[in-house]
């Protein structure tokens, strides 16, 4: 049975396709950073080389090289404007060439999603580009940062949208870059629709007063990016916070969140105008959550707010699960506490509540044998409102005591209303960072028995990559197990 929800990893390196085909079809491919030369190259692309040579030589200089023979030689050099575009048109190209391959299994069970290259090389103007990384989620839907590019930032790359119900993947560029743009964080919100989806990136603005941000949206049917600008909380702009986005998700289809685990939520309704603007609101974490600041350095702020903080969509509710006393107190007093927001998004209820020496004295936990650890990047489920996945490291020291080495880990599964847990080792290698959850894999095939939740979405940060047969690599596409 297809999964209702998966755990994923977040960075996915592209690999090879060895089923791709070869013969012409992979000289074309090649063709990508390479040169072509000739007559026969006119009626290639060639994209990121040369072309010299014949009537083809006369189209002037592609992305990543001049033009030369033929009348189009004196014009061997391009515009700045005019390369970069070449550049993103480049990009692009190689994109679209990617496949994906999902693996999927039931949580707490690790799935992947797989991103294919039809070249065993990867094409010169694009070499930066070897991974993807998620953004954000919506039902089907999965948007990927393509390369380095963030943001806020002029890195190469794009975006990715992977759609479980057709298993396509899409391409879509970067916005245009300026340099009044400064970095958010997790700033790019993908919202499902009906039979389409908008792509929401959120910029703050450089030294701009009153404190503004810029919202980008891309729609397929126009294949554009439309721009609006609103003013930002001015509680989170500095020199008062440096409001960093961990996570972003949307809610009720309209409502875009951008959370800051150490301090709240910043929301905007895309529909909404006031006097032809849009709105931005803060909405701060209930006052039991301890708040951390950004600025400066500081020995009692966690490292990451994913280590021990997630929020997500649950069963059409906004849900908030943070360990309490993390870090600050010893391991027998920290508990997971799960915070509701109210429909009317005017403040939080708190819920569940279970401590750690509660996990450590479970049946589960104590027939393995484990140490007592303090686990981390907590996630809440996508189909149960109160349980959470965690992680258990668990690490030996040497017998001079000199070198700490790790010894595995395990997923924890926390069923905190019936005070159950269970427990399965990851067999995949280190886990660095938070899981990612998604509902995409409900979408594969239409399930008259499953309703999905409303948009839900978690993260995680630089999980390593692993082999593909840490996942099954010998099974076929859609494999579930």
């Amino acid at each position: 049975m297809v999964p209702a929800w998966v755990l994923l990893k977040r960075k996915i390196y592209f690999e090879h396709d060895a089923s791709a085909s070869g013969g012409a079809g992979g000289a074309g491919e090649e063709s990508m950073g390479g040169a072509s030369a000739g007559a026969g190259a006119s009626g290639k692309e060639s994209i990121g080389g040369a072309s010299a040579g014949g009537a083809g030589g006369s189209g002037g200089a592609t992305a990543g090289g001049a033009t030369a023979g033929g009348a189009g030689g004196s014009g061997g050099i391009v515009s700045r404007v005019q390369f970069r575009q070449e550049i993103t048109d480049t990009i692009l190209h190689y994109l679209r060439s990617l496949k994906p391959d999902a693996r999927f299994a039931n949580p707490p069970e690790l799935s992947a999603l797989r991103l294919l290259r039809p070249t065993e090389s990867i094409p010169r103007p694009t070499g930066g580009i070897t991974s993807a990384f998620v953004a954000s989620a919506d039902k089907n839907l999965v948007a990927l940062y393509a390369g380095p590019y963030r943001p806020g930032t002029h890195l190469k790359g794009g975006y990715l949208i992977y759609d479980a119900s057709k298993n396509s993947l899409s391409a879509i560029p970067k916005p245009p870059f300026h340099y009044s743009h400064a970095k958010l964080g997790l700033g790019a919100i993908v919202v499902a629709e009906e039979d389409t989806y908008r792509l929401c990136e959120l910029n703050k603005l450089r030294d701009s007063d009153p404190h503004e941000a810029e919202l980008c949206t891309w729609l397929p049917s126009s294949q554009q990016w439309t721009v609006e600008v609103a003013r930002f909380p001015p509680e989170l702009s500095p020199p008062n916070y440096y409001f960093h986005a961990d996570m972003c998700f949307s809610y009720n289809r309209t409502i875009l969140c951008w959370v800051d685990l150490f301090k709240g939520m910043v929301i905007c309704d895309s529909v909404l105008r006031i006097d032809g603007r849009l709105q931005f609101r803060f909405i701060p974490f209930h006052p039991e959550c301890v708040t951390y600041d950004r600025r400066g350095q500081s020995s009692e702020r966690p490292r990451q707010g994913e280590d021990f903080r997630s929020i997500a969509c649950v069963g059409g509710s906004i849900k908030f699960v943070t360990m309490d006393g993390y870090g600050q107190r010893p391991g027998h007093e920290v508990s997971l506490t799960i915070w509701t927001l109210s429909s009317d998004l005017s403040g939080w209820n708190k819920g569940q509540e279970y401590h750690l020496r509660d996990i450590w004295a479970s049946e589960a936990y104590r027939s393995l044998g484990l140490s007592e650890t303090v686990p981390s990047f907590p996630v809440l489920s996508m189909d149960k409102g109160d349980v959470v996945c965690l992680v258990v490291t668990h690490w030996d020291v040497t017998a001079d005591s000199k070198v700490v080495v790790f010894n595995g880990q395990h997923l924890l599964s926390v069923d905190m209303q019936h005070k159950k847990v269970s427990i399965i080792p990851t067999n995949t290698g280190q886990l660095h960072s938070q899981l990612f959850a998604s509902e995409c894999s409900a979408y594969l095939q239409r399930l008259e028995d499953h309703q999905p939740f409303s948009p839900c979405i978690f993260f995680c940060i630089g999980i390593p990559d692993l082999p593909c047969d840490s996942f099954g690599g010998k099974f076929k596409k859609l494999v579930y197990f």
